[in-house]
């Protein structure tokens, strides 16, 4: 995938799991996400841990979490591009770079023939982003339920498709 193809990916899905956990990020999202994609070290480092908050006071605390759900959603897009890639070694990288993007709600087609034709993550895999993405938030220093919350929200973003 190229590399600010990838990187626009990355962020839509980010934006949906933003609106779905965290809506009061939202007005800052596009500034958040390109200095993330600038420099995502310098970004994370400034993120407290364990759940502490940002704010002048105990009223206006505020948890950031779009650069956590950013560099979760990267663990995340390289793994099911990696997966793809094994399942479907022939095909050109614009084709797969395709078909990661529909395996993604925010990209269903339309039509559920082309539905069909996506390759399903399986079981297994699908655990594995689980894992990778709750793995990912509580090393990031999110708390035990926002790291389930965030990890079931990933892997609800991938189409399922019935084997």
């Amino acid at each position: 995938m190229v590399y600010s193809d990838q990187n626009q990916l990355i962020a839509d899905l980010t934006r949906d799991i933003v609106a779905q956990t965290a809506p009061q990020e939202l007005p800052l999202f596009r500034t958040m996400s390109a200095a993330y994609f600038k420099n995502p070290d310098k970004v994370l480092k400034g993120q407290p841990g364990k759940d502490d908050v940002l704010g002048f006071g105990e009223a206006e605390a505020v948890m950031i979490l779009t650069p956590s759900i950013l560099a979760i959603m990267s663990q995340v897009v390289h793994f099911v591009t990696a997966e793809v890639q094994k399942s479907i070694a022939t095909y050109s990288a614009d084709v797969i770079d395709d078909l990661v993007r529909k395996m993604f709600n925010k990209f269903r087609l339309a039509e559920k023939k082309d539905q069909e034709n996506l390759p399903a993550l399986t079981t297994e895999q699908l655990t594995r982003v689980r894992n990778l993405a709750y793995q990912g938030a509580r090393k990031l220093g999110l708390s035990d339920a926002r790291a389930d919350l965030l990890a079931d929200s990933i892997v609800g973003s991938l189409v399922v498709t019935p084997s």
